[in-house]
């Protein structure tokens, strides 16, 4: 639980916090450019929103200027006047009924709409990713990759050795990023340079949560094949959670990985604190880890797919798994956070969170708790959050960069989940960075909020 005295460090931290990021702002709502521009529509209209998503994933997929030009009518408008000035930013067309017209306004929305995917993409390419990735630690920051969902299985662990093969030589010639006193080939001292992250259902196409013990086996083969590869390279390997049905899955996918290599530390799993059993899962999963003797790594996150497993729940009838409201997915954060850092002697944290409060209340934690940096460390996503990752490299240095990589037509699935995270009306960027809330507010315990809804 959080005491009072406990609490009132936490506030304290958060201030110094938004103090040391004072004047900065984020490209995400940086109305100067498209995509600052697009996500303020976004929030100011709800049925743009919509139309705009919709767009956005349907967009790799038009690769004709007809193809792009009736999508656009059809989600748009039928006309010129009907179409939002902000989708029309860069064009200098005065029509898109016309052939020049609609050529102008396609090149310059399909210029912006790639340009924002750059913005959270790390790379389509191995070559522009280890660029990328190389410019990134030159600036302080470590990273994971995740590799966007390719068509089939073997392609997807055929990516993932590439990718690591590639990285094989050039992360030599890396520096360890602050090794300080610790080993001078890992970064912080302590951690692998090279860290990617599976999402497993890319694993198997067929999977099913009704045939757990079939799904949980080809899973297991395939990312049994990456993690011999990684090992390789004195990787770490984060095992990504996604929708529920695929929960009980992984879980006991990355038990029976854990035994098997348990004399290799780094490999991790993700754990989604806006899940309402993840309090039973957690306790669960170290009860399990006391008794055969191994680590736990875990990347704690609030959870990425609020909106599809609402929609499906209530489509098929069934109780909601997840908490309905945001100050209880962030007091869950904070229990499961406290709970990780008092078991640091078993345990690793990944405190993946953008939001100050949650990622105050993990230092102030850890410090209370008397648990080693080499124990914690934070993430933050590529592409957002720019003030909160730089305010987390000078206060706490050990800060990560999730990067996804890989092509457009995958990747804007996950695009789209990032803009409706960050628009939402709960969002902690959107509340900090585009609406001005009050500090006082941002940091307050959710347990307080929770108490007065």
């Amino acid at each position: 639980m959080i005491t009072e005295d406990l609490n009132e460090k936490i506030i304290r931290k958060g201030e110094e916090f938004f103090f040391s990021i004072q004047g900065e702002s984020t490209s995400v709502f940086n109305k100067s450019r498209w995509i600052g521009k697009v996500m303020d529509w976004a929030m100011c209209n709800e049925d743009f929103k919509v139309r705009l998503f919709r767009f956005v994933d349907v967009f790799p997929y038009l690769n004709t200027g007809s193809m792009l030009t009736e999508h656009i009518k059809e989600y748009f408008g039928k006309d010129e006047q009907s179409v939002p000035a902000v989708l029309k930013w860069g064009a200098k067309s005065s029509g898109i009924a016309g052939n020049l017209g609609a050529s102008v306004l396609n090149k310059a929305i399909a210029f912006n709409m790639k340009e924002m995917a750059k913005q959270f993409i790390v790379g389509e390419g191995a070559k522009d990713t280890i660029r990328n990735l190389t410019k990134m630690r030159a600036e302080g920051f470590t990273f994971v990759i995740d590799i966007l969902d390719e068509d089939e299985a073997e392609e997807y662990v055929d990516a993932y050795i590439e990718l690591l093969e590639n990285l094989k030589g050039v992360r030599k010639e890396w520096t360890a990023i602050d090794a300080g006193d610790g080993n001078p080939d890992m970064d912080w001292g302590h951690s692998p340079k090279v860290n990617i992250a599976v999402k497993p259902s890319a694993l198997y196409s067929q999977a099913k949560s009704r045939n757990f013990e079939g799904t949980v086996e080809k899973f297991y083969m395939r990312m049994k094949r990456i993690l011999e590869k990684v090992i390789e390279l004195d990787g770490y390997l984060c095992i990504d959670m996604e929708s529920y049905k695929y929960k009980d899955i992984t879980i006991e996918m990355y038990k029976r990985l854990r035994l098997e290599f348990s004399d290799y530390p780094y490999l991790g799993v993700v754990l989604q604190s806006y899940l309402k059993e993840t309090d039973d899962d957690l306790a669960e999963l170290i009860k399990w880890a006391k008794k055969k003797e191994v680590e736990l790594s875990i990347r704690l996150v609030k959870g990425a797919y609020w909106d599809y497993e609402t929609v499906l729940s209530k489509q098929m009838g069934w109780e909601n798994p997840l908490y309905l409201k945001k100050a209880e997915s962030d007091a869950a954060f904070e229990r499961h956070a406290q709970i990780i850092l008092q078991n640091h002697d078993l345990c690793h944290l990944a405190c993946a969170s953008h939001n100050i409060r949650s990622i105050s209340a993990v230092m102030e934690m850890a410090e209370e708790l008397g648990v080693p940096e080499s124990r914690y460390e934070f993430q933050v996503l590529y592409g957002m959050a720019e003030p909160v990752r730089k305010g987390l490299k000078n206060i706490e240095k050990r800060i990560r960069l999730y990067a996804p990589y890989g092509d457009m037509i995958p990747g804007m699935a996950y695009l789209v989940r990032r803009l409706l995270e960050n628009t939402s009306n709960d969002s902690f960027l959107r509340q900090t960075f585009a609406e001005g809330g009050e500090i006082k507010k941002l940091l307050r315990n959710p347990e307080e909020t929770l108490a007065e809804s």
